[in-house]
């Protein structure tokens, strides 16, 4: 089965097409003309279906990343232990992986999770940026 997912240069192409037919729109009321209102209000919910198709794949990552420092965490929290409980330690971590998996999908009370991060996103790209700068839950804070 072909890989059908978009990769970012598809991303980037298809953002870059909807801002030159946007261009095309400015430029016909320029010259007079007058633009079907559904054309332009689909244009503008296509540009946030792509953001938050974005934001979504941004979350996804990050609560990957996420999950893996965590199981690494506590991996080698059991090597704490002495070598027979370490392997108890060890089977119990990894047992347990489908919960912690789910959880860092679904679980939006967990800040690290796919729906958490997401909907964080989703906040600070349409909230006002005046508003968004001093409310805790969306204010964006740069660590890279």
């Amino acid at each position: 089965m072909a890989d059908k997912s978009l990769k970012p240069a598809d991303i980037k192409k298809i953002q870059k097409q909807l801002k030159e037919l946007r261009g095309f729109i400015s430029d016909i009321e320029k010259l007079g003309g007058e633009v079907p209102k559904p054309l332009t209000k689909n244009l503008g919910l296509l540009q946030k279906a792509i953001d938050t198709g974005v934001d979504i794949g941004d979350a996804a990552e990050e609560a990957s990343a996420s999950l893996r420092a965590y199981e690494k965490d506590l991996m080698a929290a059991c090597k704490t232990v002495d070598d027979e409980m370490q392997m108890v330690c060890e089977a119990q971590v990894t047992r347990k992986w489908q919960a912690r998996s789910a959880e860092f999908t679904l679980d939006y009370k967990n800040p690290e999770s796919v729906t958490a991060k997401s909907i964080k996103k989703t906040v600070q790209r349409y909230a006002p940026s005046v508003i968004c700068k001093h409310w805790d839950y969306c204010a964006k804070t740069d660590t890279k």
